[in-house]
This record gives C-alpha cells, structure tokens and sequence, in this order.
C-alpha cells in the first residue's frame, strides 16, 4: 500500500486544484484503481470534502469547469474526470473511433449486454438533441429518452425492458446512457452552478450542470482566428480540424497512457489499458 506524503497533497485551494489539472492531463476526481492518481489523493488534510463545513474540490470544480480550457464529466472508467483540451483531444480521437461508442451515431455494433442494448437504443436520441439543443439538463434526458421510447423500439428490445421505459425512462436507465456517451467523449458537462437555498441563499454544496458536447464546449475548427487557441481545438463529427490530431486512434491512446505512466510511475499499465 502506498503512503502519501504531504508532497503528494498539493490540493488546498481551486487554483492549486486546477493546476494540478493542468499538470497532469488526465485526472479522475475520486480515487481510481490507480493508487495516488486522483484529485481526491491529492487533496491536502482537512480540504477534502468529508471534512465538517468544508467543501474542497466538490466546490472548486466549478471553477476548474469555469476556466474553459478543461472538461470534465464521466470519461474514465464511467467515473468523474477532468482533462486539459489538448489531452482530451487524444482520448476522442481514440474513444469515437470504437465500435461501441459509435453506436451513438446509429451505426451498426453487435450488443452483448443489456445495457448495450438500452445505449445503441437511446443514445442517438441523446445525442442528437444536445446537438440539436446546444447543452441539457438532467431533467431534459428522461424526456427525451421517453419521446424516443416508441412502440416499435419497446417491441425490438423485448418485454424484459418495458419495466424499465414506460411510462418513462427510469433515472437509471437515463443516467446510464448518459455516463455512456460521456465515455465515448460525445458529451462533457457544459457548466455547472451553484445552487443557493433557504430564506439566507445559503450554499451547502449544491450544484446543478448541463451537459453539452465537447465540439460545442470548446469551439470548432471555423472559430475566429482572434479567439483563443483552445477555442480553436475541437471540430465536429462531420467537419473540420480533424487533420490537425496527426495521430491514429491507437497513437493517441498509446500517448495519453506514456503520459499518465511518466507522472504516476507506479501506475499499472494494465489497468491504463483497461480503462483508457
């Protein structure tokens, strides 16, 4: 077992969280099955948020999402994440090059698993209405998931589902499809706010977050030439820019895990591999 050391905790305010982001590229939040890679183990004593009338890095995320250079959502192993644009980059251009997350796109995959089934179903409806919408909220999936859930899908999936779709989308289900997109990098959280309550507008760590795509988060290939480089990196799934990542799918994978090898040297390449 690994004992960290204070030098390993240089997590105690949101803008030593955010450049530790900046550091590292890639980095959950919670603590993964990669020992001293996540915020949450980086995190000074007395700031994490377990500790009575402290908020720590559930607050600071919110500036981290602020900055507009770091996405953050589900993306490593269906867990919180953040990771610079540039770094994030390379995860899309390896996560949308696989079968199953293309299945967002309506394309052809062979399921294996229920939940499989419920993602090739409804993700494109997901999908295309964040597209359509520019970002949604929590509350807008289960519309759209229940709009989606027609009588010929019902009957395609089989009666075992029908528990689980009607008369609405269980915030499971919904949820699930959701976290999926997210690891195929289709969807990054968008923003997310602070929610004040009670007659003081009080703030105990509340929040509510939309969740958008990363093309319409950071910007496309057709941005101004004046606007800021990070603007200027991400393009869409029909268009632009995508000649500007000069690797392959399996290069960008290989460089996000030699990344997160040189500054986690303790790091099972193993598990990297299982869920990079």
């Amino acid at each position: 077992m690994r004992i960290f050391t204070l030098m390993d905790r240089p997590v105690n305010s949101p803008e030593a969280m955010i450049a530790t982001i900046r550091r590292y590229g890639v980095l959950p939040l919670f603590r993964s099955s990669i020992p001293g890679w996540s915020v949450e183990e980086m995190t000074a004593p007395g700031c994490w948020f377990d500790t009575e009338g402290v908020l720590g890095p559930w607050d600071w995320k919110v500036d981290a999402v602020q900055q507009g250079d770091i996405a953050y959502g589900r993306f490593i192993d269906g867990k919180a994440a953040f990771a610079t644009v540039d770094w994030y980059r390379h995860l899309m251009n390896w996560r949308r090059s696989l079968p199953r997350y293309r299945v967002a796109l309506g394309e052809r995959y062979k399921t294996a698993t229920n939940g499989d089934r419920l993602n090739k179903a409804l993700a494109p409806a997901i999908l295309s209405a964040v597209r359509a919408e520019g970002e949604i909220r929590a509350e807008g999936l289960r519309t759209v998931c229940s709009q989606a859930v027609t009588p010929s899908l019902l009957k395609s999936l089989g009666a075992k589902y029908k528990p689980l779709l009607v008369p609405s989308v269980k915030k499971n289900i919904y949820d699930g499809v959701a976290r999926f997109l997210q690891m195929g990098t289709w969807l990054v959280v968008g923003d997310i706010e602070r929610v004040y309550r009670g007659a003081d507008l009080t703030y105990n760590g509340w929040q509510r977050s939309s969740l958008t795509t990363p093309d319409e988060l950071f910007g496309s290939g057709k941005a101004d030439a004046d606007a800021p480089a990070w603007a200027r990196m991400f393009e869409s799934e029909t268009g632009y820019g995508t000649e500007s990542i000069e690797c392959t799918p399996e290069e960008s994978r290989r460089k996000v895990i030699d990344h997160i090898l040189e500054l986690v040297p303790i790091a099972s390449e193993d598990k990297l591999n299982r869920i990079i």
